[in-house]
């Protein structure tokens, strides 16, 4: 196999050195670029194919644990009367309440990063500094949507507190210290998002994701 010659420098460290231009050689084999071992190629493949998508959390969760605490409600709208649906440009949806559950059905098929939404009415008179934790229940379809949870004020517009994939279709209770987006600083909330969007793959018309339980609250014996 041919070797190739490298130019190298030669530097005397004594007194008076100098330096000089010098060739060696390097093997052919040492410049051949490594292929992987098949065997790994498919161990990639698997967790590309496997473990990414059961792994996956879109974008933003700062729920917390919530096992050993507990809450008391300043807030909560068990009906969801007065709210409307809101959809990015090219999705549409529509929304239903039975039995103090809020189902959003897609008409559209929804792309990844499109979103269809039910809006509140207006906030302004709740007491976030008093109440800095949002509470609600999601059941989504695994993996191919996300739950997506935003507040929008006069100040900030649109913040999203929550977007996040499921690895079933059992109901999730979420609780989210809003003091961490700066949402409970005593600005005025106009009205809370609950919504969905799409996450790889187009999600199909008739795709459902549903709330319940929503409430604004404070921490018994903690800081409120």
């Amino acid at each position: 196999m041919k070797d190739y010659p490298v130019r190298t420098v030669d530097q005397d460290d004594g007194p008076g050195g100098s330096s000089g231009v010098m060739l060696s050689r390097i093997p052919a084999e040492a410049l051949q670029v490594r292929t992987i071992d098949p065997r790994l190629r498919i161990v990639a493949l698997v967790v590309a194919l496997v473990v990414l998508p059961v792994a996956y959390i879109a974008a933003i969760n700062t729920a917390i644990r919530h096992d050993q605490l507990t809450f008391t409600a300043g807030w909560t709208d068990p009906g969801f009367a007065g709210w409307t649906v809101k959809a990015s440009a090219g999705a549409n949806a529509f929304f239903t309440v039975s039995n103090g559950v809020l189902s959003l059905v897609s008409t559209t098929s929804v792309t990844p990063q499109q979103f269809v939404a039910a809006d509140s009415p207006n906030l302004s008179q709740v007491d976030l500094p008093k109440y800095p934790y949002l509470i609600v229940s999601v059941k989504a379809p695994a993996y191919f949507v996300a739950a997506r949870i935003g507040f929008v004020t006069e100040q900030r517009g649109l913040a999203l507190v929550l977007v996040k994939t499921y690895p079933d279709t059992n109901w999730h209770t979420e609780v989210i210290d809003l003091r961490f987006f700066g949402l409970a600083d005593g600005g005025p909330v106009q009205m809370i998002e609950l919504g969905w969007l799409g996450v790889e793959h187009p999600a199909p018309v008739g795709t459902l994701v549903q709330f319940q339980d929503l409430k604004l609250a404070s921490l018994i014996g903690g800081s409120a």
